[in-house]
């Protein structure tokens, strides 16, 4: 029976390999053995892969600044870099549910929607530590879905002392504002009286006087806007008498320029819309285009249907805007020709106005540029 003929064929197996290693004869192993020991290597090979492919998504996971962490298909914690371990603020959180690692129904409902294959975004506070942040759900293969959390707490606090600066800021110079303004109307009376050298120094400080009253009227409207005290009043509103209404409002500075204005709008053409909040919308769009409109030029307003929107659009025969500053045009004191725009008097704000004011009335805002003209383009909801 040999040497280990006494023993069952994976007993042998093995005190020939120990006899082998220890120097002996090469082992002869059975077809059985050989077929287990094959399957051991490939079982240890399959989880020697998986090992690296869960180290390497660690990795990614750790590369990522914003707390990121990946959800099982049971909605239990599998996975998460350290900035979410921090957010959450400590603790056991792997094999935790998303209600338990986060104590959020809403982050847990947005998880669950993931893990059915529903990508998702919400904004939100975490009760356990008091962060805002902005959550980012994907489904992943294998019925996975990841969590991004981005922390906005800082930059919360940031905008809330911006916009507090702007308002404060903009009340305390209207009273200096106001009485350069009275001053000056002072001074205009008397110009008879004063000798001619004098004018000139009146007009500049009357061309600056109106271009401060103007910035701190429009600081004054971005910041009711932003902190919610302007409410809108949403209704239908007819487009055509309300758009000549607006190109009226501006024809006194078209004709300062020889430039024709046109409003083509259809009747029975409605949208919904905040009426004063809709008519400095279009106010400023025509304003804007009369500006960067040569002498002798042209401004058209429009209007049509848009599927389940309404499109106003106002186009001018400008020279263009060039394609680098599009991205950028609705930044607050963002200016495309910062030369020429001090010279028309422009604050900068105008085209921020607009983006937020058709934001808060649910439309859009956009631009279209060429050698031939710009058209600036509002959509709102339909009636």
């Amino acid at each position: 029976m040999g040497l280990f003929g006494g023993l069952d064929p994976v007993q042998r197996a093995i005190e020939a390999l120990r006899a082998e290693l220890a120097g002996g004869g090469a082992a002869h192993l059975s077809p059985e053995v050989q077929e287990l020991a094959n399957l051991v290597t490939q079982r240890a090979e399959r989880h020697s892969q998986a090992r690296t492919a869960h180290d390497n998504l660690q990795t990614m996971l750790d590369a990522v600044p914003d707390a990121a962490g990946i959800f099982d298909g049971s909605g239990r914690l599998q996975m998460a870099n350290r900035a979410f371990l921090e957010l959450r603020g400590g603790g056991r959180a792997f094999g935790h549910t998303a209600l338990e690692a986060t104590r959020s129904a809403e982050l847990a409902e947005v998880v669950a929607q993931a893990l059915a294959g529903k990508a998702s975004q919400l904004e939100l506070t975490l009760p356990a530590v008091g962060r805002t942040v902005r959550a980012y759900l994907s489904p992943l293969g294998q019925g996975e879905a990841l969590m991004l959390l981005r922390d906005l707490t800082e930059a919360k606090r940031l905008e809330v002392a911006r916009r507090d600066f702007v308002a404060n800021a903009s009340h305390e110079l209207r009273t200096p504002v106001s009485a350069i303004v009275a001053a000056l109307e002072t001074l205009e009376v008397a110009a008879p009286s004063l000798p001619e050298a004098a004018q000139p120094f009146i007009d500049i400080i009357a061309r600056h006087a109106e271009r401060l009253r103007r910035l701190t009227d429009v600081m004054l409207d971005l910041s009711r806007l932003e902190s919610g005290e302007w409410r809108l009043k949403l209704s239908s509103i007819e487009l055509r008498s309300f758009c000549a209404q607006a190109v009226e409002l501006v024809r006194e500075r078209a004709e300062g320029k020889r430039i024709v204005l046109t409003s083509d709008v259809p009747e029975g053409l409605h949208a919904v819309a905040d009426r004063r909040a809709l008519e400095q919308v279009l106010v400023n769009l025509l304003d804007n285009a009369i500006k960067y409109t040569p002498l002798n030029g042209v401004v058209a307003l429009s209007a049509a249907p848009v599927g389940l929107q309404v499109e106003i659009a106002v186009k001018d025969s400008g020279s263009g805007i060039e394609p680098r500053h599009l991205a950028r045009l609705f930044e607050r004191f963002y200016r495309a020709d910062p030369g020429r725009a001090r010279e028309e008097g422009g604050t900068g704000l105008g085209l921020a106005i607009v983006k937020h004011l058709v934001s808060a009335q649910h439309g859009e805002v956009s631009v279209e540029s060429g050698a031939q003209g710009s058209r600036f383009w509002v959509r709102l909801p339909a009636r």
